[in-house]
């Protein structure tokens, strides 16, 4: 995203945004799966890092710089800590109250699509500092407060709605965490 003052530039790089009345599959997947609890698979390595930001969290920051008017890049990822594919769906599982036991398998073994999950060639734009943006205004909302509120949501807004960009993956994930006989539509039922 950018926006232009005459020959100045705000440019704000976000990291994968995340967060409630978000119909993508990316934390809502992990949301969904840890809630379940068991085991879960987790394509490669658990210390894969991961930098969401909670869209809530982008809209302020963009809201202030633009009432600043203040040119400059600015990285908006979070979470406040930095954390790893494998605390993220922790933090997913102590949310829905559930435990959850992660077993590694290579990637190759599991759908391409299943989201969050990164080659590790790229786990460093898993790694930009958010300082710049912070000290311009951008909030933390801590991971925890942030999965709370999409597991809420997600619930709330009932089963049956999924992201047609999800992917197969996504579907087959929703699928199987519900039991035999949820309907998902009216006349649709597993």
């Amino acid at each position: 995203m950018s926006a232009r003052y005459g020959s100045r530039a705000t440019i704000v790089r976000p990291g994968k945004v995340v967060g409630p009345y978000d119909v993508q599959a990316g934390l809502t997947y992990w949301v969904r799966r840890a809630a379940r609890g068991g085991r879960v698979a987790l394509p490669g390595r658990p210390e894969q890092p991961v930098q969401v930001i909670d869209s809530r969290d982008l809209a302020r920051l963009v809201v202030q710089l633009l009432v600043d008017d203040r040119p400059c890049a600015f990285h908006a990822v979070g979470p406040a800590e930095p954390t790893t594919i494998a605390d993220l769906i922790h933090t997913c599982a102590r949310a829905a109250g559930s435990k959850v036991d992660l077993v590694p398998v290579p990637a190759e073994r599991v759908p391409r699509s299943l989201p969050l999950i990164r080659p590790e060639s790229t786990w460093s734009t898993q790694r930009r500092s958010p300082a710049r943006a912070r000290a311009a205004g951008m909030p933390a909302t801590p991971l925890a407060v942030t999965v709370a509120d999409v597991l809420t949501w997600d619930r709330a807004r009932g089963a049956w709605l999924v992201s047609r960009r999800g992917g197969k993956a996504a579907l087959w994930g929703l699928i199987a965490s519900m039991g035999k006989g949820t309907q998902l539509h009216p006349g649709l039922r597993v």
